[in-house]
């Protein structure tokens, strides 16, 4: 079918939108939406502030958290300021989230064991995910018994699939020994199947 050509009886999506943007609820439900979306950011905006403040007297220049889970460039002076928000705790879920996920570097594995502390902990859903993230990224062979226990800790649900590369990563032979007895998992066995034929 030729691009923007009509189906019998229906319309292109440049004439739906163009019928759209004409009518009054549609624009009124996409505005309250806009306002939503902006009053939600704002409120984040707002309860990282403190942890921006904090990076910024440590000579870290950012608008918000995020900014570093973007980027390539190391920030070891930005660990601890995160490693103590993330540990004080009480922010939104979704700051809670980019703490979690600024500190999923390899140098941050001197937090590993803070970070599984947390995990276990965590209720927030966006929390949960950034730490599995975080344990996963900064773990090293002395942490390979503690990821495969990890594993069977069912409350954490599919946040738990983050752990199966660090798994091949740091365990080697014992690590895919591990993926190869999950490839028929109810949960693990898609990403198991997928990194064992991974070269990384």
């Amino acid at each position: 079918m030729t691009r923007g050509k009509k189906r019998s009886g229906g319309m292109t999506a440049a004439e739906l939108m163009a019928e759209l943007s004409q009518d009054e609820d549609y624009l009124r439900m996409k505005a309250a939406q806009e306002k939503e979306l902006q009053a939600r950011a704002e409120v984040l905006r707002r309860a990282e502030q403190p942890i921006v403040d904090d990076l910024a007297r440590a000579g870290v220049e950012v608008s918000s958290v995020w900014d570093l889970v973007n980027t390539s460039e190391p920030y070891p002076d930005a660990l601890p300021i995160l490693l103590d928000h993330l540990q004080r705790g009480g922010y939104p879920d979704r700051v809670m989230e980019s703490l979690a996920s600024a500190l999923a570097v390899r140098p941050a594995a001197f937090a590993w064991d803070v970070f599984r502390d947390l995990y276990l902990r965590a209720e927030g859903r966006g929390e949960e995910e950034g730490l599995a993230v975080a344990l996963a990224a900064s773990a090293t062979e002395e942490h390979f018994d503690a990821l495969v226990d990890l594993l069977g800790v069912e409350s954490k649900g599919d946040t738990r699939i983050h752990l199966l590369r660090a798994i091949k990563r740091v365990g080697g032979k014992r690590g895919r020994e591990i993926l190869e007895s999950l490839t028929s998992h109810p949960v693990f066995g898609e990403q198991a199947r997928i990194h064992l034929k991974s070269r990384r």
